[in-house]
């Protein structure tokens, strides 16, 4: 039977031939069969789940957000996709550290397959914590996409859009249940992160010198402030305080002084009067943040009074 269940981006979900050709539910559910070797997967991995969500984990929130969103459009469950895409916009798109496509193209197969798959891939391009991270990371979102797609089956039950069959109907019915008290907070938490976003004032034009008198470090602060401030709670606190705050850094010999509030972003050349405090490092992390590169070495930046 052809699929015609486009809930994402308009493409047909792949890899999820009907289990019966009288049930017109195009999605997979939360079987035993399809769940347990993701349960499985889940377990074997537990660790490297567990420490992604940590500082300096296998792999950053962002390139988190980006893997699971990859999953959900396989899979097709619009509660992960509406929860994980307010995750993605509440973090911003301008990451230091995006997923590579290797690790989405990984997740997707991953889905496709509706099962876990040789990591070998990974291995060629990730370190052994990212590699165990990405794992883990599409055992978590393959779990829910089942289980918010058997909310929609269930759904489908009650409405009569497809066979009521109350054997598949009960179990369909405990794994809701069972599931009920983890999403309600993760719903709740996506419709906050929502609001934020909405709340939020957009990134303005940083404010430059006049043309040809930015030193170079007042280049890489305005390179880097779309990073820094793609965050929405970041917009939101940082740009709205009704004061202007000043903070100075220092890389080498070379000064340059971020202003931050009342909805304005401007760079200087050097340590303002004003400034609150002065961050002192290494030019290299700002370098690396402004080029998009992964940012590693921002533990290397202390903060000192002025």
């Amino acid at each position: 039977m052809a699929l015609n269940d486009t809930p994402l981006n308009g493409t047909p979900l792949k890899g999820m031939a009907l289990r019966d050709d009288r049930d017109p539910f195009p999605r997979r559910t939360a079987t035993p069969g399809l769940l347990s070797p993701w349960l499985i997967e889940v377990g074997r991995t537990l660790p490297g789940l567990l420490r992604s969500y940590l500082p300096g984990g296998g792999i950053d929130a962002r390139s988190r957000e980006q893997v699971m969103l990859a999953v959900t459009e396989v899979n097709g469950c619009r509660y992960c996709a509406w929860i994980h895409g307010s995750w993605r916009e509440f973090l911003g798109d301008a990451s230091p550290a995006t997923a590579e496509e290797a690790v989405l193209a990984f997740a997707r197969a991953c889905a496709e397959a509706g099962r876990p798959l040789d990591p070998s891939p990974l291995r060629e391009a990730l370190p052994a914590p990212a590699v165990e991270a990405v794992r883990a990371t599409v055992a978590q979102i393959e779990v829910s996409n089942l289980v918010g797609n058997t909310v929609d089956g269930l759904l489908a039950r009650v409405t009569r859009r497809r066979p009521l069959a109350p054997l598949a109907a009960a179990r369909e019915l405990a794994t809701v249940a069972v599931a009920l008290p983890v999403a309600l907070p993760l719903i709740a938490a996506a419709g906050a992160m929502r609001g934020v976003d909405r709340l939020a004032p957009p990134l303005p034009e940083v404010t430059m010198p006049p043309k040809g008198e930015a030193n170079l470090l007042a280049h890489l602060l305005a390179e880097a402030v779309p990073s820094y401030l793609s965050n929405a709670a970041s917009r939101l606190v940082l740009l709205g305080l009704p004061i202007t705050v000043a903070v100075a850094v220092r890389a080498g010999r070379t000064t340059a002084t971020l202003r931050l509030g009342r909805g304005r972003v401007e760079v200087a050349n050097g340590v303002a009067s004003d400034a609150l405090l002065v961050l002192e490092g290494d030019v290299e992390p700002l370098l690396r943040l402004a080029t998009g590169s992964v940012l590693r070495q921002i533990g290397s930046v202390r903060v000192r009074p002025t």
